[in-house]
């Protein structure tokens, strides 16, 4: 099968979406499929990648060439941008959903609605439940993957030591919420320390709330970590925080689990899909229960179950077995509108 695969951010760029789109048509690929990607990514001085034909920042003709040559269209991502091409052209569409068809603008809000009427076009595949909740077309779930550098054995917990939180430093990450769990655990004799890897527009003020709440000496900023050191944080972590008050999926849980680390998170959107049964889910946005969620976490008990439960959970989200999940709902699908 010729597949064009669609991802507007694409390698040399780093992220989810990213990885998802070169780690599903790489082992297309390796499966024998005809694979081509489509994207608005500039290569600039990277060397480009020798496992797949890419063409980038293409034409109007460029995109028609491509969609003559392809037997489906797979969109990473809905993008209103792109999409007229395949309509044109009458090429099967397939679109991965990454995120919530959700708004959080107030009133109208034209280009979602427009996103949301677009999966009536083609098959839909959701990376969880919550995202598939959101989509008016017909649509199927097929959990995320992560990055093999991830899939690794973790230490035990005699070499373990502290809290880990992973991601961009904003108000919907939840860190603030984290901060006051960990010092309610402070204040009863619990002294833990938080490592807190990740950039973003509200660093400063959760140093401040940082040294307001007398954490200074406990907590630490790394700023962004690349994924060799992050696994090795992972893999020497006594758990992973991810206090989010919404996240579509929740790709950290799943990276580190792989690594063997148990997750306290919020039980909202993708992440009790993502967590599975190898972490403890709490309430959001509540500091006591995230900080009873982290005692929790912690006792050998506890973490002997959740540890018990990893090996199935890393399996299904490796990226042989979601690849051909995909390729699946994709052939069907193909057959049928053919």
């Amino acid at each position: 099968m010729k597949i064009l695969t669609e991802s507007r951010a694409f390698y040399p760029s780093v992220g989810g979406l990213e990885m998802m789109a070169e780690g599903l048509s790489t082992t297309w690929q390796k499966r024998g499929h005809n694979v081509r990607v489509i994207t608005a990514t500039p290569l600039h001085e990277q060397k480009e990648l020798e496992a797949l034909d890419v063409i980038r920042q293409p034409s109007t003709s460029e995109w028609i060439q491509q969609l003559r040559w392809a037997d489906v269209f797979f969109q990473n991502g809905v993008s209103l941008r792109s999409l007229g091409y395949p309509l044109i052209m009458r090429c099967p569409i397939v679109y991965r959903h990454p995120n919530l068809l959700t708004s959080n603008k107030d009133g109208f809000d034209l280009p979602n609605q427009l996103k949301r009427w677009a999966t009536h076009l083609g098959y839909n595949i959701a990376s969880c439940q919550a995202v598939a909740n959101t989509i008016l077309g017909p649509a199927e779930i097929v959990p995320n993957t992560f990055r093999p550098i991830f899939d690794r054995e973790g230490k035990s917990d005699s070499e373990r030591q502290g809290l880990l939180f992973v991601g961009r430093l904003v108000h919907g990450k939840g860190i603030d919420i984290a901060l006051d769990a960990l010092y309610q655990l402070h204040q009863k004799g619990k002294c833990y320390s938080l490592t807190i890897c990740g950039g973003g527009k509200d660093r400063e003020l959760f140093k401040k709330r940082t040294a307001m709440l007398g954490l200074a000496e406990d907590v630490t900023f790394v700023g962004w970590t690349d994924s060799k050191e992050l696994s090795q944080k992972y893999a020497h972590a006594s758990a992973v925080l991810v206090p989010s008050r919404y996240e579509a999926f929740g790709i950290v849980a799943l990276e580190a689990i792989a690594c063997g680390c148990p997750v306290v998170a919020s039980n909202v959107g993708g992440l009790p899909e993502s967590v599975g049964e190898c972490g403890i889910l709490v309430e959001s946005e509540n500091p006591a229960a995230l900080a009873e969620g982290i005692e929790k976490a912690l006792n050998p008990a506890v973490r002997s179950q959740l540890r018990d439960a990893m090996p199935a959970h890393i399996a299904r989200h490796r990226i042989n077995r979601v690849a051909d999940a995909y390729l699946e709902v994709i052939e069907r699908y193909v057959e049928e509108v053919s």
